[in-house]
């Protein structure tokens, strides 16, 4: 589990994150919901260690936990664009320390969830679409046994057909992933995700399990949209 504990960014006087404080429980997906501008990338610079608090603190009992991280962003380019899908998930393992042996084993275990990966594995990964290379940047970080995953807009740029891809890859591994996700896409966050927490005024507003399109719609409309408070 990852707790964030009172929390606190300001940028040239303007705070952003305001005594924040949450959990993300291990092997469950948790969505992290707001508009634009609202202080999500700030606290995902936080959880990853690349931005440091003002106050407050982020832990775990896992130890170096920050290390265990892997994000994936929409229309980021994480791979190497001149090597092959294979080249490059390989290439990613190593530096993790895995053996030839536990990058099979790995694939192995997640290939079901990624169907995808035959058709492409000899392509350079310039080559692939957008929506191919959300999916296979997710492998990569499942496949070298990176224990939390940041998913961040993943659906952004994606045709249906890989939408539906991500979706079921997402549900299939969540349960033994630690997953958070930011994403304006209701349909797929509610899909994807167990939890739902709503940042405003630099804190979580709403906290909420379980919520299908309807119910994230009228708290998001409610938050956003009117100001209410909930």
């Amino acid at each position: 589990m990852i707790s964030v504990k009172q929390v606190s960014k300001s940028f040239h006087g303007n705070c952003v994150l305001d005594h924040i404080s949450f959990e993300i429980p291990d092997q469950t997906a948790t969505a992290l919901i707001g508009p634009n501008g609202i202080g999500k990338t700030t606290l995902l610079n936080i959880l990853c260690g690349s931005l440091v608090p003002d106050s407050g603190e982020v832990t775990s009992e896992t130890p170096d936990f920050q290390r265990e991280i892997f994000t994936v962003l929409s229309g980021s380019h994480q791979l190497y664009a001149k090597n092959t899908v294979k080249e490059n998930i390989e290439f990613l393992a190593v530096l993790r320390g895995l053996s030839n042996s536990d990058i099979r084993q790995n694939l192995d275990r997640y290939l079901p969830s990624f169907p995808l990966y035959d058709s492409v594995k000899n392509k350079l990964f310039e080559e692939l679409s957008t929506g191919q290379k959300q999916l296979m940047i997710l492998l990569a970080a499942l496949v070298t046994n990176s224990r939390y995953l940041i998913l961040d807009e993943p659906t952004e740029g994606l045709d249906l057909d890989h939408k539906r891809a991500l979706l079921h890859a997402v549900t299939s591994i969540r349960n033994t992933k630690t997953i958070l996700i930011t994403s304006h896409d209701s349909d797929f966050i509610t899909s994807a995700a167990e939890r739902f927490l709503f940042l405003k005024d630099g804190q979580i507003a709403v906290e909420k399990e379980h919520l299908d399109t309807k119910e994230f719609l009228e708290i998001y409309e409610a938050l956003y949209l009117q100001g209410e408070s909930l």
